[in-house]
Formats: structure tokens, C-alpha cells, sequence
């Protein structure tokens, strides 16, 4: 019998056949077991297989309804009124505890850890995010508003916007008004908006702090939370695009100057370092990224950070490099200096 959840995810869902190979970041995908799932980052190793977590699963005491469903969410929880973030390593923890069938002992992607590889023939369909945007625009007036603002404010095209987040799947969250909204633009349409967000977030009244931290291009423009994501529209401009990792190094502990932010925005985070020193001696520039999407934005040129990770060699586009993957915010912060 077709519900109301399955009527709204027919219209919305697209075949996993229409990505033609190319799964992008920020990406929302329906399982057939009924769950969400999230893609983290467009690198993805595993032919067949995308990186990411489970955001909203099927359960009959979970706080959210999705088109007459009951569903839990991994990533926050409300108390006392107000929703309070999970940390990535306990959303990991719980990963096992709502699929028995993960398996434990098998290896992370070495790019990333605390994230899984799910097989694409798993899924019912993915959600376009402009599909979804131009879906929830018809739908809800202020999701029209939010859009038409957000593209006048950025000077962005609006056909290369789309969602993310709940409205994916065609719900507005209206308890905390966030417009989770994706660029997909050239690098340069991309940049202009990034910059802007920066100078928009040290006006009075526009910088968003939430879970507990402050958000460093996360903005409130009237009356809502505008939440980008930023995703290549030509894939090749991407630093991990088509890339081949071997770890060179386990685990390391080092300090560095940010120097290169250009991509500190997208997922993976990627940065480049200078005046590095790894397990205390000096050490040549290097690269760094993580799939950790809490830190976007995060870490600027100028700024002097300790970081833990791996020792990665890439072999991307843009030619070999080594680059430390770091996998968890507690593992990188800035420090003085």
C-alpha cells in the first residue's frame, strides 16, 4: 500500500543510474531498509561505493516524522528544546547498533575514518539536490524566498544551486529554519561566494554559533540560517579528482602554517601547509585534508595549527603530492603562534 512517504519520495528520488559515476558531495540517498544516508566528500575509492553515514533512520520512538514515518536522527538530538550535536566518533559507535550487517573488522577507506563505504545497488535513488530545490520552491513559499535571497545575496545563478539536509527529501525544518543550500559553481563563482560568507559572518548579528562553537561561513540573512556546501561543477578542478592514496606513514603528530585555503570549504576539507614539522623535525610542505565536514571553513591562510593523521601519497590530476589525512576535529585545531 503507497503512503504518503512513498508517494513524496517518488517524485523526488532519482535512479542511481542518472549520476553516470559521479557521486558529489553533500549528496542524500534513500536505502531500500529506509534509511538516509550522506554522502561525505567526491572522493570515493571503492568503485560501486560512496563514503558516508547514516543521518536518519526508521524507528518508532524517533523525534522526527518524514511524511508520516517515525525516523531517529544520528547526527543531533533535542534536549531540553533545543537540538545538541553528536560527535562523530559516537554517530560511528551507533552505525553498528542500527545495522547489524556492517562489518566491524573491515578496513576504513584510507582517506577517512569514522565514515563507511555503502554499495550503490543498496539504494532505492538519490536525491538531485536541484531537483529537490525547485520541488521544495513550489512547495513552500519561504523555501522560494530563502532561494531567490540567497542568489540575489551572492550574486550566484540559481539554477546551480540546489539542497541539501532535510529538504533533500522535501521537509522544512521550521523549529530551526536553516537553509542547507549547495553552489555548484566554477571555482571562481564558488570563491566569490566563500569570501562574501567570511565578510558577511564579522557583521553584528550574522555569525552563527550553534552546537556549542562558533561557524565560520554559516550565516543569518533576515529571517534564516543560510548553510552552504560548495561542490565542483567540473570535477577535474578538484584536488582528490580520479585520486590514488597509499599510506606512506601511520599515525603522526605535527604543528604548520596554513598557507594555501582555496579549497578549505569543500569536502574533503583541503588545505596546504608550510613551515611543517612532523613528530618534532622539520619537514618539507605539505597538503592536508579531512572528511570531517564540522571544520568547513574552518582553518584560513595565516593560521598555526597541530594536527594529527596519516602520512598519504596521492596521485591525483594535479600530479603526486603527500598529504596527511586527518580524520576527526579533535585531531586538528589552531594553536598560538
Amino acid at each position: 500500500m503507497t503512503d504518503q512517504f512513498d508517494i513524496v519520495m517518488n517524485e523526488l528520488l532519482s535512479p542511481i543510474e542518472a549520476l553516470k559515476g559521479r557521486v558529489d558531495d553533500s549528496l542524500y540517498f534513500l536505502r531500500r531498509d529506509g534509511c538516509f544516508i550522506y554522502t561525505h566528500g567526491y572522493h570515493h575509492p571503492t568503485p560501486g561505493s560512496f563514503i558516508g553515514k547514516i543521518i536518519h533512520y526508521p524507528s518508532a520512538t524517533g523525534d522526527d516524522d518524514i511524511w508520516g514515518r517515525r525516523y531517529a536522527a544520528i547526527h543531533k538530538v533535542w534536549v531540553d528544546g533545543e537540538h545538541k550535536a553528536i560527535q562523530n566518533d559516537v554517530q560511528y559507535e551507533q552505525h553498528f547498533v542500527i545495522d547489524p550487517s556492517i562489518d566491524r573488522k573491515a578496513k576504513p577507506p584510507l582517506v577517512a575514518k569514522y565514515v563507511f563505504e555503502f554499495p550503490l545497488k543498496d539504494f532505492r535513488g538519490f536525491f538531485d539536490p536541484h531537483r529537490g530545490l525547485l520541488w521544495c520552491s513550489q512547495k513552500y513559499p519561504l523555501v522560494k524566498t530563502w532561494v531567490e535571497e540567497t542568489a540575489g545575496l551572492m550574486d550566484f545563478p540559481p539554477e546551480k544551486m540546489g539542497v541539501t539536509g532535510s529538504l533533500s527529501y522535501g521537509v522544512i525544518e521550521e523549529a530551526d529554519m536553516d537553509f542547507d543550500v549547495i553552489f555548484r559553481g566554477t571555482l571562481e563563482e564558488n570563491e566569490r561566494v566563500r569570501q562574501k560568507l567570511y565578510r558577511l559572518a564579522e557583521e553584528p548579528g550574522r555569525k552563527v554559533h550553534e552546537f556549542g562553537r562558533d561557524w565560520p561561513i554559516r550565516i543569518y540573512w533576515k529571517d534564516y540560517l543560510l548553510c552552504p556546501f560548495f561542490v565542483f561543477q567540473n570535477r577535474e578542478d578538484a584536488p582528490l579528482a580520479d585520486a590514488r592514496v597509499e599510506q606512506i606513514r601511520g599515525e603522526v603528530e605535527g604543528t604548520a602554517l596554513v598557507g594555501d585555503d582555496f579549497f578549505n570549504s569543500y569536502l574533503p576539507i583541503f588545505v596546504g601547509l608550510t613551515e611543517v614539522r612532523i613528530d618534532g623535525r622539520p619537514h618539507e610542505d605539505i597538503r592536508l585534508f579531512t572528511y570531517d565536514g564540522s571544520l568547513r571553513g574552518e582553518f584560513r591562510s595565516g593560521d598555526r595549527i597541530w594536527f594529527k593523521g596519516r602520512v598519504l601519497n596521492v596521485r591525483a590530476r594535479s600530479g603526486e603530492y603527500r598529504a596527511v589525512a586527518v580524520d576527526i576535529n579533535f585531531d586538528i585545531k589552531k594553536i598560538a603562534g
